[in-house]
């Protein structure tokens, strides 16, 4: 089941071996966020995305969407991706961007998430202001 989204690609996350192995004691495992959600002038957007896919490889966990700009004006997303355990614990938080979607146009998002855990849930924050 897909509800969620992805993050910037260019953004690696760092880990070191000092932790290697130990469970992890944080809400989020990995967490790659930029803003803080509800930041700015973005508003609720979730309806605008489609085709959401959400789908673990062997590099970890590949979450990919469209975003349809309903508005009559370009449009900036802020796509917020949580992948979540049976528990409801966040696993991953990471943050993606599309920008400049032109009045009635699409744009995509493809991201990869480096968390090994199986059987968890993506669900996806996603805001839209229009493009400055």
């Amino acid at each position: 089941m897909l509800l969620g989204a992805c993050s910037d690609s260019s953004k690696d996350s760092e880990t070191t071996d000092e932790h290697a192995g130990e469970t992890p004691t944080t809400v989020a495992d990995l967490t790659d966020v930029v803003h803080p959600p509800a930041s700015g002038e973005f508003e609720g957007a979730l309806t605008d995305i489609t085709d959401q896919t959400c789908v673990q490889e062997a590099d970890g966990w590949r979450v990919t969407g469209t975003a349809t700009n309903p508005t009559s004006s370009p449009a900036d997303y802020r796509i917020y991706i949580s992948l979540l355990n049976g528990d409801s614990v966040t696993r991953a938080l990471v943050e993606t961007e599309i920008l400049a979607v032109a009045a009635g146009a699409t744009g995509t998002f493809d991201e990869l998430i480096a968390m090994p855990d199986t059987d968890l849930q993506c669900v996806l924050r996603v805001e839209r202001r229009a493009s400055s």
